[in-house]
């Protein structure tokens, strides 16, 4: 679990920016735990205009820095704190503010303390800037978290970040740019020529389709989504009037849907007359369910399909959701008529809603972890 989620669970507004670079993990924290934003110089800018309410009002400012780094963030004075460090790996800043205001009142309030205050009237903010391996370089995330400790100022923070927040996505944006052309920006493969398992259930055809979505959540989170598919279950996540019968698919966990066994049935209509069969199954990893023409009404014979869903780790809390379709049919008219015009739009458009969905509650059930994880054990 990210050291963020341990100090700000439960947060009402998140924002993650995450870039894979070929540097080693070593090389992308000293780049990234070290910039100084500065080095931008219309992200010093901003941060001047910041000031200059406090400049124009006599009120005593923090001591002139001529950098804007995690250190110098931090510094006495400043409102901000450093939450909590693990070194190589995640460095967490937080603030208690009424930022809404043109003069920022602060709370006094120390890194312990930071998760469970709740006194009425303040905005609570933490970002992290966390590094892990992936594959032969290395993942950088920027995140960060805001929530209010009333309605009354969350009303208050969400006028003010909808103007600040432009200024905020721009700086984190520049930033991570910045670590990409430093460290080197990691070329990302192929989705389409990635072999996925599955792929052997049908080696010999050209009609395949493969969607992706980078959810940050680990894949046992994911994971117990993907085990619910089917409108036996809590349907298919993505346009339910069009694949469930219009009742909205269920977008919470029930215990007695938690896995699938090869051979088994997954209903693929609202009616329960059509099915698909589960092939392949391996928890945390992939999912693969298909069907045939004796198994499957209202399709071309002979027709043979695969739908395949896969996890890759992104570090160690994140996933990549891998998706990938395959069919094959006859005659040859047909089955270019369904693989290059019918299928493609369709399917793009309904597992785009899926992944879309699938991303949101799974990211959800992850913001919701460890409201009661005592902080001695960050």
């Amino acid at each position: 679990m990210r050291a963020i989620q341990k100090y700000l669970p439960k947060p009402r507004h998140t924002e993650i920016h995450r870039i894979y670079v070929q540097a080693s993990p070593e090389q992308a924290w000293e780049i990234a735990r070290h910039f100084d934003a500065s080095d931008i110089p219309w992200v010093k800018l901003l941060f001047d205009i910041r000031t200059l309410p406090e400049k124009f009002t006599g009120k005593e400012q923090a001591p002139e820095s001529t950098g804007v780094s995690v250190d110098q963030v931090v510094s006495d004075g400043t409102g901000f704190m450093l939450l909590t460090e693990v070194p190589g790996r995640e460095v967490v800043v937080g603030s208690v503010g009424q930022f809404w205001h043109l003069n920022i009142p602060f709370a006094e309030v120390s890194p312990d303390a930071f998760r469970d205050f709740e006194a009425p009237g303040w905005g609570k903010l933490a970002w992290a800037i966390s590094v892990e391996p992936y594959q032969d370089g290395s993942t950088v995330s920027l995140e960060l978290r805001t929530t209010a400790t009333d309605e009354r100022s969350w009303d208050k923070l969400s006028k003010y970040y909808r103007i600040i927040g432009i200024g905020s996505r721009l700086i984190r944006n520049s930033a991570m740019k910045h670590f990409e052309a430093v460290l080197g920006k990691m070329q990302a493969p192929d989705p389409d020529t990635l072999p996925l398992p599955g792929d052997e259930i049908i080696p010999d055809t050209n009609y395949a389709i493969t969607h992706q979505v980078a959810i940050e959540a680990p894949p046992s989170i994911v994971w117990p989504y993907l085990m619910q598919l089917g409108c036996d279950r809590a349907g298919w996540y993505s346009i339910d009037l069009l694949d469930h019968g219009g009742a909205p698919s269920i977008d919470y966990l029930k215990p007695e849907w938690t896995d699938r066994q090869p051979g088994d049935r997954l209903a693929a209509t609202p009616a329960q007359d059509d099915f698909f069969e589960v092939y392949q199954v391996s928890k945390n990893n992939f999912f693969v369910i298909g069907g045939e023409a004796e198994k499957a009404s209202g399709v071309l014979k002979p027709f043979k399909m695969t739908w395949a869903f896969v996890l890759e780790p992104i570090g160690a809390d994140a996933t990549r959701l891998i998706v990938r379709a395959k069919m094959k049919s006859a005659p040859k008219w047909a089955e270019w008529l369904a693989g290059y015009v019918f299928y493609p739009p369709v399917h793009s458009l309904m597992t785009g809603v899926q992944l879309k969905t699938i991303k949101q509650i799974a990211e959800r059930d992850a913001q919701l972890r460890g409201s009661t994880v005592p902080l001695e054990l960050v």
